[in-house]
């Protein structure tokens, strides 16, 4: 059973604003069962932008972090919410090899008879799942010892489930607050693309997009020599993220004289839609994230480079991106290859645009998401209720 009385722990070492939504949504799909235990994100880094605090729509139990090395390692103590919550039936954790305290954290759990799930990549960028590096190993054998896992595409769930067994995988696509998103992409077009480009202002030239942090790793300085290379004269570009790398990317952009619009981080989706709807294609020559699917609900199509290797290079989300249809994968990162794609996306903008559309609504909505978190949970509560 799970409700407000025998809740399910969720340990996270910090809270993105967009796992709001997906928090609060499970949330209410459990009977207000769940409990949110978090921490803050390391200061100064780019990550405590993405941390948000006021929202309510779960219980929270706060916990203190200690971040080691920035945010290369984490330890969270644990004790203090499962003395709280001495009637939850379920530990649902945040898979991170940065996460120290993660193993103790499971050893107590099934001391306490409590079941215990994992939840996350399982994987790294840049290494294949089941790689000999100790961290990989470290991964797979966690997910050995707990009751379920969770991954973020049909892919991992595979590779995962051919080593502990695929009973126990189950897949919740990660994605965001899609029913706010397809609400305001159909106002939007309402209003059509012409009305709200000239509402905010907009050069009447294609705009490329860039959403994310302003990380090196995030190939952020290929987005302005991509679009140089197309033509300062030819295409524009909305930059919407903050990070360390702003500020020169700001002066890189003035010196290639583009036309360039820096919006900083926009947290509020009716803020950040009309651009990224008036937009024409998302370039992201770095690794992938939800970007991927904040650019689709809004029906706009993605351009990245094709992973090099065994890794996989971007985040799970790189996988929606089906190539020649609601994007392009490129041969490689090189501006001239993301140049090439963008043409080819301009030339056919309004079928990319709506495949973008389509494939959203088809499969990467929040009620989905949800049914894989809750299959996995309710998948859980069954084993223990039949050893018991």
């Amino acid at each position: 059973m799970v409700d407000r009385q025998h809740p399910i722990l969720y340990f996270t070492r910090f809270v993105p604003g967009y796992r709001v939504p997906v928090l609060e949504a499970l949330n209410k799909r459990l009977d207000d069962g769940l409990v949110v235990c978090a921490g803050e994100p390391p200061r100064g880094s780019s990550m405590a932008g993405l941390s948000i605090t006021d929202r309510t729509g779960y219980r929270r139990h706060t916990l203190k972090n200690s971040w080691i090395g920035g945010d290369r390692m984490h330890w969270q103590p644990f004790d203090s919410a499962l003395n709280s919550y001495p009637d939850s039936r379920i530990v649902l954790a945040e898979e991170s090899p940065r996460s120290l305290s993660l193993p103790f954290l499971m050893r107590e759990a099934r001391r306490r008879d409590r079941g215990t799930i994992l939840w996350g990549h399982f994987s790294s960028n840049s290494r294949p799942l089941g790689s000999s590096d100790l961290r990989d190993r470290y991964r797979v054998g966690l997910a050995r010892h707990a009751d379920a896992s969770i991954c973020y595409t049909d892919q991992i769930a595979k590779d995962l489930g051919s080593v502990i067994g695929t009973e126990k995988v189950f897949v919740a696509r990660n994605t965001l607050d899609t029913p706010s998103l397809f609400a305001l992409h159909t106002r939007l077009e309402r209003e059509g693309k012409k009305s709200v480009r000239d509402r905010l202002l907009l050069p009447d030239k294609p705009t490329i997009l860039f959403l994310g942090r302003l990380i090196r790793e995030k190939g952020v300085y290929r987005v302005l020599e991509t679009a140089a290379m197309l033509g300062k004269d030819e295409v524009s570009l909305i930059i919407i993220g903050d990070g360390p790398e702003r500020m020169e990317m700001e002066r890189k952009a003035a010196e290639l004289e583009l036309t360039t619009r820096f919006l900083g981080a926009v947290t509020d989706l009716s803020e950040s839609a009309p651009f990224i709807f008036a937009s024409d294609v998302l370039l992201n020559p770095g690794y992938l994230g939800l970007s991927v699917n904040h650019a689709f609900s809004l029906g706009v199509p993605v351009i990245a480079a094709v992973p090099v290797g065994d890794a996989r290079m971007h985040s799970p989300e790189g996988s929606y991106i089906v190539s020649d249809e609601n994007g392009i994968l490129t041969p490689s990162d090189s501006i001239e290859d993301l140049a090439g794609g963008i043409r080819a996306i301009l030339a056919s903008q309004a079928e990319f645009s709506t495949a973008a559309s389509e494939y959203s609504r088809a499969e990467l909505g929040l009620d989905r998401m949800i049914d894989g978190l809750e299959n996995a949970i309710r998948f859980v509560m069954q084993e223990r209720s039949e050893r018991n």
